[in-house]
């Protein structure tokens, strides 16, 4: 079996036991697919029809106002899932509230609601699959939200560098910038400012 999916096989199997048969089967129906820096997986507004795991690659989630600002709310990377923050549910025919875009070239597996409702209803304790896949973008949506009323900048900074290793050399700085709320040349200082409390 591909690498790729060899990933995503071993994310799935934390959270479900599948014998070899329902595990091939499940697989099947998931697809594995590539879309070039830039590219939208997915656009604020849009039906959801798929959930995705990332296998290469990183991937923004984000926001942009009327008045043309853009908010970025996450940050996704290798054997993370992502989604437009709505339901796993296709039949609630749900809409993607962000705008989810690739910053890299990606790689990643299309896993489609119907499938995760397949687990569902023929694997044994299948609902965790899908409970975990969907929830975990709310639990992360709610992480932002707290960190961000909470935790220092430079508690925030530290963290997203734990939870991203080499983002920096990964993704535009004012995208992390945006992220956190402030500016680019601030989002510098901070990185000065912290290199030398650390020397």
């Amino acid at each position: 079996m591909p690498a790729h999916f060899e990933l995503f096989n071993q994310f799935i199997t934390k959270y479900v036991e599948f014998n070899n048969d329902e595990l091939t089967d499940f697989s099947s129906k998931c697809t594995k697919v590539e879309f070039p820096k830039g590219a939208y997986i997915m656009k604020a507004g849009e039906v959801q029809k798929n959930l995705y795991f990332i296998t290469e690659g990183i991937i923004r989630n984000y926001i942009e106002n009327n008045k043309g600002e853009i908010k970025i709310f996450n940050f996704r990377s290798e054997s993370m899932v992502v989604t437009g923050y709505a339901s796993y549910n296709y039949e609630d025919n749900l809409k993607s509230l962000v705008n989810v875009q690739c910053l890299e070239d990606c790689v990643l597996i299309k896993v489609p609601y119907d499938a995760i409702n397949y687990v569902i209803n023929h694997i044994k304790l299948g609902d965790r699959l899908g409970r975990f896949m969907a929830e975990a973008h709310v639990v992360q949506m709610m992480q932002y939200v707290i960190q961000r009323d909470t935790m220092s900048i430079i508690e925030r900074l530290d963290n997203i560098d734990k939870n991203f290793p080499n983002i920096h050399q990964r993704v535009p700085q004012y995208m992390i910038a945006s992220y956190l709320g402030i500016t680019p040349v601030h989002l510098s200082n901070l990185k000065k400012k912290r290199k030398s409390s650390r020397n």
